[in-house]
Parts: C-alpha cells; structure tokens; sequence
C-alpha cells in the first residue's frame, strides 16, 4: 500500500490535523443544521396550531354574540369561557361573616349550587325563598366597569353627595349616559337618598342585557335553574341602586303570587369598608318574625323571591365623602300563562320595562330550558334566544297628548307608558333576528 505522506497534504488539511480542529468544526455545523430544522418545524406547527385556534376564536366570537352552546350542570361546562374561571373563582376567600343581632350563617356558596339563608343559631331556614349564590368573578368586574365606563357611578355618586344634585323624592330624570341610551333615574322614597337607575326603552336593556350575557350571567341562571327546577328562565328587568344613608327599615316584598317563580337578584358592586350589614331579612317563625341582617359580599349575589320580606337596613355613610352602596339588580322569572299577570302587576318598578303582560309573555324561555323540554338535547338550554314577536299599539289620545306637548315622552312617564310606539320605545321585531331561531319549547 502506498502511503501518502503529510508533506504531499494541503496545508488547510495538515493544519486541522495537526490541530484536531476538523472533528469540533463538524459537530459545531451539525449542531447548527438540527437547530435549524427543528426552530423550521416548531414554527411550521405553530402556524397550524394558530391558524386552528384562529378558527375557533372565530366560530367562538360568533356563538358569543348570537347563541351560546348548551350549558349542563356538570362542572367542566360550569367552568368555561361564558361561565367561571377555575383558578379565580375557585380561589375566592371564603368571607364568614360574625354579623350582629340575628346573624344568619355566610359561609362561602359552592360553586354550582345556590345557598338557602339560614339562622346561624340553629341552621334553620329563615325564610322559603332567599338565597345566595356565588357569581363569577368576571360579572362583577364587568358591570362595575359598563357603570363607569358610561358615567352612570360618577352620576350615582353626585346623586347622593349633595340635596342640590339629589333628585327629590318620589322625582325622576331622563339622562343620556355613555352608551348612547337613555336611562331612567327616580328616587322612590323620602326617608332614604336611595336612587334606582335603569334602562328607559328596549334598547337600553337589551345593551345592559348583552354585558349580563358575555360576562357569566348564563351560568348563574343555569345553576339556579337546574337547583330549583324550574321549566325556564328570563331576565326581564335590569336596575342599578345607590345609597348612602338610610333612617327607616321598611319591611316589604319585591314579588308575590307567581309560585315562587320569580326572583330578584342583587349583585354587590361596591360595599362600604366597615359597615355594618346591608340587608334585613324576615324570619317567617310565626307569631315572632325575627329579624335579621345580612353582609353584602364581593361576588356573592343574594336572591329574594315570592313574598320574601326584607328591607335596607339604616346607615348613614355621609362622614365619608363618597362613599356609597352600589349594586345591580336583575329580576329572573320563570315565566308562564298562570303567573305572567301577577309578575307584571306585582314586580315591575321601573319605566322599562311597561307593564305589558305580552312583552313579557315574549321573553318565557329567552336565557334558560329545562332539558326535559328539548327534544334534541339532555342538557339545559342557556343562551339568549331574543324575545320573540311583540306588537305594540298606543293609546287613541297619543296624538292628541303630542300636540299639546310635543316632549311629553320625557316630561310624562304615565303617558310615554300608554304611547310606546309614538315615544319609541321598542325595537324592532327584525332586531332579534340574529339571534338562535331555535323554538322555545320543542
């Protein structure tokens, strides 16, 4: 065999022998070419993976704002993008309230059962249709967010900071807000400075509707619902309450007569520090009705039904420049033929909406079903299916009511009530029809 001697090697080559330097150049290059295609493929799945979720963010922004999927009581539906959050909410403290006088029990709600109020002496209920119910967390920042956003906290707050800005009891304003709608502001009441601020048309709700819907609400209604077994459910109307001071506890319901069907639910959204609790409760322990008080609580809505006797305790928050009691209310209603008359007559408080018995016969069924009423599914129905078609007529002295006063639809509540086609204040039927055109009842 011949051998070939280093002299006859190129120099480049007899350099990077003598110097070992091939062997790391080699492997610093094969290192450099696997890196290389293995970023190349990371970022080709990543397209894909992105282009897949891009989709489904799509189809998902689409279902969020015309129909949300079915929503089952198991707890992997409980926890999804339109309900609650699995780290937040279930890492809410759990706040047990020592309250004084007759103090009820306050322990934290599970999450996807709603809590009967109880005596904390005993464990006895206190009254049949009071509740409290954890509500995402996301709902609360939501609404506390729409009501700044529009100026409807900074217009509560001067409400309540002087008698020039008040409006004077048993008094209301019209006031266009951030949103574009107008909304209805009255003070109901002489010995308190509580003031209810709330939609004054269809448009209105529907818009304060839209922030319930994308921010949890469904899943709340679901739970309770599917607690007390109910046929369906509805929000039908939507309110938000201020207060700073309070001299007298006026005991009374906010609903009767409709089977224990309907319930008004009360969301916290600012509590003052320190205070003392909120919310009077009746016992129903016949002869003595024993009163008791309850702590209002971030996140934890309470839910007063059928003849459910409460009332706001006094307080006086005056010593505390701004500091005031903000909550919304959303009245809920399993709506039926036998108790639509008695729901009108007896919990409608607001301008919006009127006591039309067949407004609210459209809304039977819009936000929730009871699966045994689903032919096609074995799960609840929890969405916003739109009110169905409504037709509204004014009163034969609207013309004649408009003529004398051409601004009688917002100096006139009693009028504006009888003349809603002359004072605007239902949309369209056409407006619903983006919504699911799914059948109420199948």
């Amino acid at each position: 065999m011949t051998r070939i001697s280093k002299k006859n090697l190129p120099s480049s080559i007899r350099s990077a022998r003598n110097n070992k330097i091939a062997p790391v150049t080699f492997i610093v290059a094969f290192t450099f070419v696997a890196v290389t295609i293995i970023i190349c493929l990371a970022v080709f799945i990543g397209f894909i993976i992105g282009e897949r979720i891009g989709d489904y963010l799509d189809d998902h922004d689409e279902i969020h704002h015309t129909f949300l999927p079915p929503t089952p009581i198991p707890n992997s539906f409980i926890y999804s993008p339109f309900g609650y959050d699995k780290d937040e909410d279930d890492a809410t403290v759990d706040k047990n309230t020592d309250i004084w006088g007759e103090s009820f029990n306050q322990g934290r709600p599970e999450i996807g059962k709603i809590s009967q109020v109880t005596w904390k002496k005993d464990d006895s209920i206190v009254t049949p249709n009071a509740y409290r119910v954890l509500i995402p967390s996301k709902l609360t920042r939501a609404l506390n967010d729409y009501s700044r956003s529009i100026g409807l906290t900074d217009l509560a707050r001067s409400y309540i900071m002087s008698d020039e800005s008040s409006i004077e009891p048993k008094g209301f304003r019209l006031v266009t807000l951030g949103d574009g709608n107008v909304w209805y502001a009255n003070r109901p009441f002489s010995y308190n400075d509580m003031h209810w601020i709330s939609p004054a048309d269809e448009r209105g709700h529907e818009y304060f509707l839209k922030i319930l819907i994308e921010n949890g609400f469904l899943s709340v209604v679901n739970i309770i619902g599917n607690e007390l077994d109910f046929d369906s459910l509805a929000a039908y109307q939507l309110t938000f309450m201020v207060v700073s001071h309070c001299d007298f506890e006026r005991i009374h319901d906010d609903v009767r007569n409709t089977d224990d069907r309907t319930f008004n639910m009360i969301i916290p959204l600012e509590i003052v520090e320190g205070s003392t609790p909120e919310l009077i409760l009746e016992g129903t322990d016949d002869p003595d009705f024993t009163i008791g008080r309850l702590k209002y609580e971030e996140n934890i809505a309470v839910i007063i039904g059928d003849e459910a006797q409460h009332a706001t305790t006094k307080c006086d928050y005056r010593d505390k420049p701004g500091a005031m009691r903000l909550a919304a209310t959303v009245y809920i209603a399993d709506i039926n033929e036998d108790n639509a008359e008695d729901i009108v007559s007896e919990s409608l408080t607001n301008i919006f909406p009127s006591p039309n018995v067949d407004w609210l016969r459209a809304q039977t069924g819009r936000h929730w079903i009871n699966a045994r009423y689903r032919s096609d599914a074995d799960v609840h129905f929890a969405g916003d299916l739109g009110r169905k078609e409504f037709s509204a007529t004014d009163d034969e002295d609207c013309d004649g009511w408009k003529e004398e006063n051409p601004e009688f639809c917002e100096t006139h509540m009693e009028q504006r009530e009888e003349c809603p086609v002359t004072c605007d204040l239902y949309l369209e039927d056409e407006f619903f029809t983006s919504y699911s055109a799914e059948p109420l009842f199948q």
